[in-house]
């Protein structure tokens, strides 16, 4: 009987590891689902990557920072003149504009506008039509060398 009991502790403790092993791998790779290794110049960036309209609209507002090797990769649909703001900015930013996977031009160290009124904030225009917008750390740009001309690829973390 001894035996049987010890049997079954040591079943009943795996299978509860298991699902703790399981849950904490499948809650980490939920928050990989939208991510995206973006390379330029032979850097990495990990972007959250943003699709829909109600994505779009929020971006980086409300959050409190953006790590050096983070970044948000906005997509759209088709080649489009684009426009961003920063409503609801705590932080500056660097706005890369990219179409085709080329890098048709960067603002840095874009000014998030605290305590301006939201008809008053500035806008940016993309330069041209683009079918992507990468925002990133402000400064980071500089560091990374970025230059109009540069190659993008961005793929999944997790295909």
């Amino acid at each position: 009987m001894n035996g049987v009991l010890k049997f079954s502790s040591l079943f009943l403790g795996i299978a509860v590891g298991a699902g703790i092993f399981s849950f904490v791998i499948l809650n980490e790779s939920k928050k990989l689902e939208n991510k995206y290794e973006v390379r330029i110049n032979d850097q990495i960036i990990i972007a959250e990557m943003v699709k829909t309209e109600k994505e779009r609209e929020k971006g980086l507002s409300g959050r409190d920072s953006l790590g050096v090797n983070e970044g948000m990769l906005f997509n759209f649909p088709q080649n489009e003149q684009v426009v961003f703001w920063m409503k609801g900015m705590k932080f500056p930013i660097d706005i890369v504009w990219i179409r085709d996977g080329v890098v048709l031009g960067y603002i840095e160290r874009v000014d998030p506008q605290i305590g301006v009124s939201e008809e008053k904030l500035e806008k940016y225009v993309s330069p041209e039509p683009v079918n992507q917008v990468l925002e990133l750390s402000a400064g980071r740009a500089k560091q990374m060398r970025l230059f109009v001309g540069a190659r993008v690829t961005a793929k999944p973390i997790i295909h």
